[in-house]
């Protein structure tokens, strides 16, 4: 597998965390630190930290793009912004608390921008009182007690512990596009792993599913989660094949990690399933791999060519003019969008800018960027995503908007009966 592929499958595995659908989901860890008052001054010193694997070539590219154009326009009148770059977690707790504290004490680092951890040193951060911003991919953007949270994400909380309502929209763009299809009561099987966070994904897919319009006939955490490695996935596909009373679903989706729901896809097709398979996997390297599937992303793609995502491109080629179209770069991009907005909106309320007041201005704000991401409204979006998504066609060759983006805030209540797997 060439350099260029690995990066393509790490980018995909970020979609995966983004749609609420990570094989494996760790809770926020830190470590102990003296509170303290952070002040700060007209160079406001920010630094990333994330997976480099998954997230390193394009997130702190977004970032970067996107603080730029503040500098250079004088955006924020008297202050400019500094970035350190974005620092490796290695997707181990440990190394994200050692490089946070490098970010902090060494980079001068008042806020993490872009953070797109999945381990992210929580308690560390908000003992130092440094705010972050990111997508969400962790549990520490739906916190417990939302009054003293210094996580916000451009999504909302995409990946609770204990969710009470899940958001449908993805399911519902599909039932659209399904309609249009002349499957009018579609059925769906939705599979993950057998780990606690897998089995309580599920359990939320396949509420929404239902909310959305669809017959739940199989809902399982039920493929191993990792490190274990599978060689044999026929008994896996041999379940969902049948899994309609004895025939397959209408649609099938996999939260199972990229590179093993693809093998499992493959295999499913190999032996004649003909249904629709629907996935986060919003990468160009797959597009012949995943032909005639769907895709769902949390902002309006690359495909609507709205301003919004025209003026983010436009900043990107001012950095990096190759940068590819990745989920990663759209994470970073707006991830440094929101802390902006957050800036300027402490400044209105105060004449010292410190990372408490800009706490304080999140607690209760909305962010959107019309075209392209949000509205997320906090304090809401402490507890469940925005809501929002595209609906995009891969016809083998290149991806299509099948359904705009929509947002829906009508949320789906997550049902107890699909606790520990369906049917029993």
């Amino acid at each position: 597998m060439t350099a260029r592929k690995r990066r393509g499958i790490g980018v995909v595995a970020a979609a995966a965390v983004a749609g609420l659908v990570a094989a494996m989901v760790t809770p926020a860890v830190g470590g102990a630190s003296a509170p303290r008052a952070v002040s700060i001054g007209k160079t406001i010193t920010v630094g990333g930290i994330g997976y480099a694997k998954t997230f390193g070539n394009d997130a702190p590219v977004g970032a970067q793009a996107r603080l730029q154009r503040a500098n250079e326009t004088n955006e924020v009148k008297g202050y400019t912004f500094e970035f350190k770059g974005m620092a490796d977690d290695n997707n181990d707790p440990n190394t994200a608390l050692s490089e946070a504290r490098r970010l902090v004490s060494q980079e001068g680092a008042v806020a993490i921008v872009p953070d797109v951890s999945v381990v992210p040193p929580t308690d560390y951060l908000a003992q130092s009182q440094i705010p972050s911003f990111g997508p969400g991919y962790s549990t520490a953007y739906c916190p417990a007690a939302p009054s003293t949270s210094w996580d916000f994400g451009t999504y909302g909380c995409l990946v609770s512990e204990n969710p009470k309502v899940v958001p449908s929209t993805n399911f519902l763009l599909l039932k659209k596009s399904l309609a249009d299809k002349g499957v009018k009561s579609p059925t769906i099987a939705l599979f993950g792993t057998d780990s606690t966070s897998g089995k309580i994904s599920v359990q939320g897919l396949a509420s929404a599913a239902q909310a959305a319009g669809f017959k739940v006939v199989y809902a399982k955490g039920a493929f191993p989660a990792p490190p274990t490695v599978v060689g044999d996935y026929a008994p896996y596909a041999q379940e969902l094949l049948t899994a309609n009373g004895g025939n397959a679903p209408d649609a099938i989706y996999s939260s199972v990690a990229p590179a093993s729901s693809l093998a499992l896809f493959n295999l499913l097709k190999s032996q004649g399933y003909s249904g629709t398979i629907l996935s986060p996997f919003y990468s160009a390297l797959l597009l012949n791999a995943l032909k005639d599937s769907y895709v769902y992303v949390q902002f309006s793609g690359f495909e609507s060519n709205t301003p919004a995502i025209q003026q983010m491109l436009k900043d990107v080629q001012a950095v990096k003019p190759d940068a590819p179209k990745t989920i990663a770069l759209v994470g970073g991009y707006y991830s440094a969008d929101l802390f902006i907005q957050a800036v300027k909106t402490a400044l209105k309320a105060n004449k010292t800018l410190t990372t408490a007041s800009i706490q304080k201005a999140m607690q209760k704000t909305s962010y959107q960027v019309k075209g392209a991401v949000g509205p997320t409204t906090w304090p809401t979006a402490f507890k469940v995503g925005n809501g929002c998504a595209t609906l995009l066609y891969d016809d083998g060759t290149a991806f299509a908007i099948s359904q705009p983006y929509t947002c829906n805030t009508n949320y789906a209540k997550v049902d107890p009966k699909f606790t520990g797997g369906y049917p029993k």
